[in-house]
């Protein structure tokens, strides 16, 4: 990344800081007296055959699924533009990796994707946010699931090589075009409807804050992998 390209991550998250704040206050009002009109509606209507009732119903769903879906693009950039800052502590890859396997792979299974382990036989350890290598993890989990529509596997690895601690997530999914993976951890750059945009630059992000870097390649229609590299430091067992 170079300084131009810093500079414009600075401002744009700046702008994201100021809208998403001012937006943030009246979205959390919104939110709540929608729970409140919902459950009217439905005390209005419990009993009710009338087209109608039925019609408010969905009308008010549809509404709530958007509000919270616009909440979360806030949220997305209130993170985006203030990371934690959390006490860095030593802390090992491969018990976190399998937290974060028992957390999602049921929703994997839902979607008929198979989520493979390989983890090291002693496991790496860096120095660090585990909050933060979390999300930075569930947000490439997210982006290869996205990519599998129509299920498949992802895999995800650690790795000791002796002077860095590796973390790589590789998918069968369907790849991305050549010239535009220099554009994936661009802020707001996405090629998908829903996608905010702001995942893989907050994995970037929280990366380069672990003095680590990402690497990625990609071939259409067989699959991407990502590597995430961290310096290692010594560690004490599995």
């Amino acid at each position: 990344m170079d300084a131009q390209d810093r500079d414009r991550m600075i401002t744009v998250g700046e702008l994201s800081s100021i809208l998403a704040h001012e937006i943030k206050n009246p979205m959390n009002s919104i939110i709540i007296n929608m729970e409140v009109l919902k459950n009217s509606i439905l005390e209005l209507t419990q009993g009710s055959q009338s087209t109608a009732a039925e019609r408010a119903k969905k009308y008010v769903e549809v509404i709530e699924v958007e509000i919270r879906r616009l909440d979360k693009v806030i949220k997305g950039f209130l993170d985006f533009a203030h990371p934690s800052t959390s006490t860095k502590i030593k802390f090992k890859l491969n018990p976190l990796i399998q937290e974060i396997r028992d957390f999602i792979q049921n929703e994997m299974a839902h979607k008929t994707i198979d989520l493979q382990l390989d983890l090291a036989k002693v496991s790496p350890a860096i120095l660090g946010s585990p909050d933060q290598i979390k999300q930075a993890l569930l947000n490439l989990l997210l982006n290869s699931m996205q990519s599998l529509p129509n299920g498949g596997t992802i895999l995800i690895q650690s790795i000791d090589d002796h002077k860095n601690a590796k973390i790589i997530v590789r998918d069968s999914g369907v790849g991305i075009e050549k010239e535009l993976l220099s554009k994936i951890f661009t802020p707001y750059f996405t090629t998908k409807a829903k996608g905010s945009g702001l995942g893989l630059s907050i994995v970037q992000r929280v990366v380069q804050e672990h003095n680590g870097n990402v690497e990625v390649k990609s071939e259409l229609g067989k699959g991407t992998e990502f590597t995430l590299i961290f310096p290692l430091v010594a560690n004490g067992g599995t």
